[in-house]
């Protein structure tokens, strides 16, 4: 728009007039006052250098063009996409972190999520080995907010945060993250919000062809031997194509990536640790039975384990459209289109069991028992024992399919001074997933060899018998989990639905009030509805019997284990063996916490009217731009789910729900201190809505017959959101082109934040299920999530990108980006009055940096990156559709690539690229998140992935 334009050219005529350094004002802020002198010193000497940075510039072979490139959905260059990433972050009014679609893609990035975990402040949560979740500033993905071209976007998870392995990277030309939200972002977050963007057909000067073609292949092989389509082999390609039509006045970008990827993985995860005095000690309430032989005493072993072999398949069709009218300077019209379609299987062949203590039958018995001191704590490491009542050997079978489709229409139409603004979008989310265990064994307890070990890594298991003979290990009950009635599998299918549609007018025009030369106001109306289905069925044998033996013709090739020490385990075709000898029984458990609970639906009806007013004056010399506003914000609630009586028996549906308003003030300020540096200032009041789970209206209630007083428990659909005041500050260092310093401090106040509470509550919107039982008021005790005190979340980033040519015009070509930040937390997630230190906020990761040296020159480029986090409690799919939080230890992944792209001939433009991700098969560790056995931590699951290696072409013609 004319305004940017005019904002633009006024700031560059500050800056001819304006060579004073502005620090003294940074120092006067004490929490930055060692960011701000190690910026402004340790730059002084590269931001006076601007000949040599010229020089570093001209030696980058055409890089120069680098900034019509920004828009580009085809990877070009590294250098020419760290210009577009610099060049958005330092005109930004907000502070931000940008990737352009010059970064995108240039590592073995699956997603967007892979991507966005190289920025300052973000961290990517591992999810069968990919990135999928991301957290902004150490809070978990709840805290955000997600957009794409500014549209909120649905989630196929059970909650909001969005799983970013639904976009493919070769559909998205940029990323943004605002750190600070202004009052025209719409759907934004607490921590934080991800703009997602595609391209824009009218900004490029042409026709643009892009071709990529990659395989790829997993180094832990083919470990279930193709089964259910699995391989240790895979596929990508994409294809996108970009024209201007009439005069250019009508723009068409279409782009679609397929993916076909090999998934693989080593499990390993134990189910608690015990010690035998400490059984002996519970024989009554608990139910405990001491080992026999040879006892641990107080040493902890291991009561439970389970290994495992997965393969997964992924397939994933990605498609993206955008078609652009803009006749003429008065109007201009986009309809965005975007789909994604994914479909995962997921094969596992393993063992389980538990081991010691029987909780009510009689325990195993140990031998050799052979204990290491750890950390002052006597720990078995060795032992040969038997299976409590008996080993299982599982063959899962488990699919998912996601699908994503968004579309939005936007119209700017000039009326005399105005803008006048229209958009009109759909987000639908949808997931239908089916997860299927099957159960094996012998028909009695083998005897196991186990030695463990006291650092990272897999422990050995050694078996009296083998694993994988059919003729001993046949279908049964191993375990005795089904009672008297025995279960042989358990099938979980989970169903979710998840629309928004939303409606946006706006107006925006030029003014000439003092400070301000532009205000932006608007009326959003946003309906979300999201519902979850589920249900449970047991595998029971069809003629009645108790085990059986499988037939050869359904069996398979058996799945080693000998990451482990086992050399392989029964393996067969679950379906076909479902199909042959099971019947599926229905069975949902009851309650607000069984099966039935998890039958829900939560709709809102969001309606926020906003002013924002851009910001374009001085403060003496110093140019300042900016922009202040305020969102009004009504939110209405509301939560269809099943009422339970005190046994947990279903009695009806209930709709109980609440309405409320937030008002949600914002300024930003960006000042051109001199020396091409700039201090930035963020205020403001945010807020997340709730989790959609905690809005869960299941609810188990009754009426007390004595005291006639309602109670319950179960979820809370009047809950409002978590908010918060943050205080931001950033001061930025440019030099040249592709190089740049910057710290940035953040404040957040939380006012409150969501604990598991008893609080008072009105039941009258509940069904009673005893109506002879009249209640004396409607108001009682309820068990469930509530809005309680909160706490503070603050932090430090430092980031940098240098461009060697700097240094010395012999380095032109080589580059190093690095990033780092430091965040820590007040809030006790357990409540205000709790002293569990260990449960520290979720996401929150205190330390997390990363580095990316690169090299790029005539065609060749190499690039190596190393992502790191500290430990954080993350949260994981559990038992039975419900997820828990676990405490996943550092993580540290490199990624590398190199490439060539011909210079001139024919085939100009052609690049031929290597890349491995994961180079160093870096493992995910997590343990039993609490207070450890008297301070030791006790291990949970130790995963590994294999690496991704991939090889390569892409090509870009006209």
């Amino acid at each position: 728009m004319t305004t940017n334009e005019g904002r633009l050219s006024k700031r560059a005529e500050m800056n001819q007039t304006n060579n004073k350094s502005a620090g003294p004002a940074c120092f006067r802020l004490r929490p930055i006052a060692a960011v701000c002198a190690g910026l402004l010193g340790g730059t002084l000497t590269l931001a006076q250098a601007p000949a040599v940075a010229q020089q570093a510039d001209n030696a980058s072979s055409g890089q120069s063009q680098g900034a019509p490139e920004v828009q580009s959905v085809v990877v070009t260059g590294i250098r020419a996409g760290i210009e577009g990433s610099i060049n958005k972050k330092k005109n930004s009014d907000s502070i931000i972190e940008a990737i352009t679609s010059e970064d995108i893609g240039k590592l073995p990035d699956v997603s967007i999520a892979e991507a966005m975990s190289r920025m300052p402040g973000l961290a990517a949560q591992q999810v069968n080995g990919r990135a999928q979740v991301i957290a902004i500033r150490g809070l978990a993905p709840d805290f955000a907010g997600t957009v794409l071209n500014g549209r909120e976007q649905a989630s196929v998870g059970t909650n909001r945060g969005v799983e970013f392995d639904q976009y493919p990277a070769e559909l998205v030309s940029a990323v943004v993250v605002y750190k600070t939200p202004d009052a025209a972002l719409l759907g934004q977050g607490l921590s934080g919000t991800v703009d997602l963007d595609t391209v824009r057909p009218l900004a490029f000067r042409q026709r643009n062809v892009v071709v990529n073609v990659r395989g790829e292949h997993n180094s832990l092989g083919n470990q279930n031997h193709g089964y259910g389509g699995t391989s240790g082999n895979g596929k990508r390609y994409s294809l996108s194509y970009i024209d201007q039509f009439a005069d250019r006045t009508i723009g068409l970008a279409i782009g679609y990536a397929h993916l076909d990827a090999p998934g693989q993985q080593h499990e390993y995860q134990t189910w608690g640790w015990q010690t035998d005095s400490n059984c002996i000690a519970h024989q009554t309430d608990w139910g405990c039975r001491p080992v026999s032989g040879t006892s641990p005493g107080n040493a902890y072993y291991l009561s439970g384990f389970q290994a495992e072999a997965l393969s997964r398949n992924d397939k994933r069709d990605g498609l993206m459209a955008s078609l652009e009218y803009r006749p003429n300077s008065d109007l201009h019209s986009t309809l965005d289109l975007y789909y994604s379609k994914f479909k995962q299987v997921e094969v596992m062949r393993g063992l389980m069991g538990s081991i010691g203590d029987g909780w009510g039958v009689p325990s195993s018995t140990f031998s050799n028992v052979g204990t290491t001191a750890v950390g002052g704590q006597s720990v078995v490491t060795s032992v040969t024992t038997g299976f409590v009542p008996n080993v299982v050997v599982r063959n899962d079978f488990n699919r998912r399919d996601d699908a994503l489709k968004s579309a939005g229409w936007n119209v700017d139409k000039k009326i005399g001074d105005w803008h006048a603004i229209a958009d009109l979008s759909y987000s639908n989310a949808r997931r239908a997933e089916a997860i299927y265990e099957t159960y094996s064994g012998p028909a009695t307890s083998p005897t196991l060899s186990l030695v463990t070990p006291t650092g990272p890594g897999f422990p050995t298991f050694s078996f009296s018998s083998s694993l994988s003979d059919p003729g001993t290990i046949q279908l049964t009950d191993a375990a005795g989990w089904g009672g008297k009635t025995p279960q042989l599998g358990r099938k979980q299918f989970n169903t979710q639905n998840d629309v928004i549609r939303a409606v946006r007018l706006h107006g925006t025009r030029e003014v000439d009030w003092g400070i301000f030369n532009n205000i932006d106001v608007g009326l959003n109306v946003t309906r979300r509805d999201k519902t979850r289905d589920f249900s449970v069925y047991f595998a029971r044998m069809a003629d009645g019997s108790l085990s059986q033996q499988v037939s050869p013709s359904l069996l398979t090739t058996p799945t080693s284990l000998a990451f482990v020490g086992v050399p392989s385990v029964l393996s067969y075709d679950v379906n076909a063996v479902t199909d042959q000898y099971y019947t599926l029984e229905r069975n949902l458990s009851l309650g607000p916490g069984g099966d039935y609970g998890k039958i829900f639906g939560v709709h809102e009806k969001i309606s926020t009217a906003y002013v924002k007013l851009d910001i374009d004056t001085a403060v003496g010399q110093i140019p300042v731009q900016g922009n202040v506003g305020v969102q009004a914000v009504h939110s209405k609630q509301d939560s269809t789910a099943y009422a339970f009586d005190g046994q947990g028996h279903p009695i009806g549906t209930i709709d109980p729900g609440a309405s409320y308003n937030d008002y949600l003030p914002s300024l930003n300020l960006a000042a051109d201190i001199g020396g091409n540096r700039k201090l930035r200032l963020g205020l403001a009041k945010t807020m997340a809505r709730p989790r959609i789970d905690d809005m869960n209206a299941s609810a188990s209630v009754g009426v007390d017959p004595t005291s006639h007083q309602w109670s319950g428990g179960g979820g809370n659909p009047k809950l409002q959101p978590w908010r918060a005041k943050s205080f931001d500050l950033s001061l930025e260092q440019y030099i040249g082109k592709r190089s740049y310093i910057a710290g940035a401090f953040f404040y957040k106040k939380l006012d409150s934040y969501i604990y598991q509470s008893t609080i008072p509550y009105d039941f009258s919107s509940f069904i009673n299920p005893t109506p002879a039982v009249v209640p004396a008021s409607n108001i009682g005790p309820y068990s469930t999530q509530t809005n309680g005190k909160g706490g503070r979340v603050r932090g430090v980033e430092l980031s940098a990108a240098l461009d060697g040519g700097l240094l010395h015009p012999s380095l032109s070509g080589f580059g190093v980006i690095a990033t780092t930040s430091y965040t820590d937390s007040s809030i006790k997630v357990s409540g205000p009055d709790s002293t569990q230190a260990w449960q520290t906020l979720p996401g929150l990761s205190k330390v997390v940096a990363g580095l990316t040296l690169y090299y790029e020159d005539h065609g060749y480029s190499f690039r190596v990156s190393d992502r790191y986090r500290s430990d954080y409690r993350g949260e994981y799919a559990y038992l039975f559709g419900s997820t828990s939080l676990y405490r996943t230890l550092a993580q540290n992944k490199i990624d590398l690539q190199a490439s060539y792209e011909l210079q001139d001939g024919p085939a100009k433009g052609l690049q031929f690229l290597f890349q491995v991700g994961n180079v160093t098969n870096a493992p995910d560790r997590s343990i039993q998140d609490g207070t450890g056995f008297n301070g030791i931590a006790q291990p949970k699951d130790y995963n590994t992935y294999g690496r991704q290696i991939l090889l390569g072409m892409n090509y870009k013609f006209h």
